[in-house]
């Protein structure tokens, strides 16, 4: 289990002897080039031993724990704004529904139903945002949601179920960009809610659905104003944002910063603690480890930096005094995205040669920090997931005895190359976002390439939000991406990634052939978990051993919260999607 991977953590403390790292101005701030005075610690941080989840799985683990923090919300400590480091600017669209990338800067404009508790110490519990309580009828697809009665959007007017009716159909919009909360559509069609009262909502799934609850209390399923959603606003504009949430949207720096103030009139009593945050964009690893260090940024947007594990890992490793690092498994991979649409990649033949000429092993050890878990399609070593041990024997993932890339593999490889007419010498260009660790990943999948298969590589590194308009546009041949999970279960995975309606299928082009899509249907309905498993294990055999589809996984990432001390009731959260409204934070000493 994924407690082995936090053994592996304890056991390789990463002694930082004599590191010396160029930071740069952080511009964003106007401060000067930070300097590194904090001596490194003598002893790495313990992780604490994972709890168990609702599901059973084992629970993400904080390291280190706050011990001492204040854990009650009467104990907060009111003022300041917090400097939060973003990774990547988002592109100017900020509707809660039609993008991704910005859904770390908007969630504190806005609320969902329900949400993770960001008070509590189990990462999978589940509480109520606008519902204050709902409850599940016995027919099993029926859940009724009482809505809190005092909660106002911004503008001073009341939160009503028609709201929520009209943000829920806005959610399955399939005539809108919806990339991340399509994945709901399985379960839940327009019209299947109706407004029962005025605070009083039903919502009917269109069969049984044990991660319903779990997706929707994540933060990309954010509630609307149903008169906001349906006027002629500008969601361009940053300023615009109208929700019903803790945090008003102020300013705006494109490629530099934007900021949220406090709503002072927010229908919960007492929050949210921090007058505000400003989000600075640092791209640049060397400026964002010196931020961390001086304390020009205070925290991530979310658990997502421009650091790989190896990188996180020498930063808790020399910072340990000012700064807690949060890991969170199986929530992220990173791996290659292909152009399904264009040639050669449209032939499965040359994605099976991908998928077997890849060195997984290699990715890991460079990037992975040693913990990452194997690039299987599922994640490992969960209930629905093969062992890391099974899927170190399966081709593309199994190595020679030398430790290098498995012979069989590479001969297998060329093998289908050949006969697919792809020739030695093939010109490839790989694209790469400046952001996380893309350019990184993708120069050492160039290697790879040229090493393993003869082919000419190229790496084309483009800021953030123009690849993710090439995406939508498919215009690129392969590239180095990840993908932040909503939590990380099943339907959220596979939905994401290989079902019709996915952000991964839109940027890509894969069709998933009909017994694949019958086998998501099946498994999605299923309430044993020894059955629902079973099927699971069918659909990752087709993706092993048929068609990799859009997507060929390096590994499953640590995604990591930085978080410096002063920062406090901040708990584990269970996935990167969740807990980014930050209403519940305060600083001590002061921001």
């Amino acid at each position: 289990m994924l407690n082995r991977a936090w053994n592996r953590l304890t056991g390789r403390i990463l002694v930082a002897v004599g590191m010396i790292i160029a930071l740069t101005v952080l511009a964003a701030c106007g401060a000067t080039a930070p300097t590194d005075s904090a001596e490194p610690a003598t002893d790495s941080p313990v992780p604490a031993q994972p709890a168990a989840s609702s599901s059973g799985d084992p629970a993400p683990t904080a390291v280190p724990a706050q011990a001492g923090a204040p854990q009650t919300a009467d104990q907060g400590i009111y003022g300041g704004i917090v400097p939060m480091h973003d990774y990547a600017f988002p592109n100017l669209i900020f509707h809660p529904h039609e993008f991704s990338n910005q859904t770390k800067n908007i969630s504190g404009i806005y609320n969902g139903l329900l949400e993770y508790d960001a008070e509590t110490d189990d990462p999978y519990d589940i509480t109520g945002d606008l519902a204050e309580s709902w409850e599940l009828q016995a027919d099993g697809v029926t859940y009724v949601f009482h809505l809190h009665q005092n909660a106002t959007w911004h503008d001073g007017t009341p939160v009503t179920a028609e709201d929520v009716v009209y943000s829920m159909d806005s959610l399955v919009n399939t005539e809108a960009n919806r990339p991340q909360t399509l994945i709901i559509a399985p379960y839940f069609s327009p019209g299947n809610a109706r407004v029962i009262d005025t605070n009083t909502v039903e919502i009917k799934t269109n069969n049984p659905a044990p991660d319903f609850i779990p997706m929707i209390a994540a933060d990309a399923f954010k509630m609307m104003s149903k008169a906001w959603g349906e006027s002629e606003v500008d969601t361009s504009k940053w300023e615009n944002g109208m929700g019903s949430g803790p945090f008003l949207p102020t300013s705006l720096e494109k490629d530099v910063s934007m900021s949220l103030e406090r709503n002072p009139n927010y229908w919960k009593e007492g929050l949210p603690y921090i007058d505000g945050s400003i989000h600075y964009y640092i791209a640049d690893k060397g400026t964002a480890i010196g931020s961390y260090r001086t304390g020009q940024v205070l925290m991530t947007t979310w658990p997502v930096t421009n650091l790989s594990n190896t990188e996180i890992l020498e930063l808790q490793e020399s910072e340990a005094e000012t700064l807690d690092v949060y890991l969170i498994p199986n929530t992220s991979l990173l791996g290659t995205l292909i152009n399904t649409t264009i040639e050669p990649f449209n032939d499965v033949r040359v994605r099976r040669a991908l998928h077997l000429a890849v060195d997984r092993s290699e990715f890991r050890e460079i990037f992975g920090g040693g913990i990452a878990p194997v690039g299987t399609p599922l994640p490992p070593d969960t209930w629905f997931g093969r062992t890391e041990a099974e899927a170190l024997e399966l081709p593309g993932f199994r190595s020679s005895p030398d430790g290098g890339k498995h012979q069989g593999d590479l001969e297998e490889a060329k093998r289908l190359l050949a006969e697919a007419g792809v020739e030695e010498g093939f010109e490839v260009n790989i694209m790469a976002r400046t952001a996380v660790e893309y350019v990184d990943l993708a120069q050492l999948l160039a290697d790879q390439l040229r090493r393993n298969l003869g082919w000419d590589t190229t790496v084309q590194p483009i800021d953030s939000a123009t690849g993710i308009t090439r995406y939508k546009e498919q215009d690129y041949q392969i590239a180095a991406q990840g993908t932040a999970l909503l939590v990380g279960e099943p339907d959220p995975i596979i939905g994401k990634i290989f079902m019709p309606g996915g952000l991964w299928i839109q940027w890509s082009g894969w069709e998933a052939p009909q017994k694949f899509l019958d086998l998501f249907a099946a498994q999605s309905q299923e309430l044993d978990r020894t059955k629902r498993a079973a099927i699971l294990r069918e659909m990752e055999d087709f993706m092993l051993n048929e068609d990799p589809g859009p997507l060929l996984v390096y590994y499953w990432s640590f995604r990591d919260q930085i978080v410096n001390k002063k920062i406090q009731n901040y708990h584990m959260p269970a996935s990167i999607w969740v807990q980014l409204k930050h209403e519940r934070i305060w600083c001590d000493p002061e921001c």
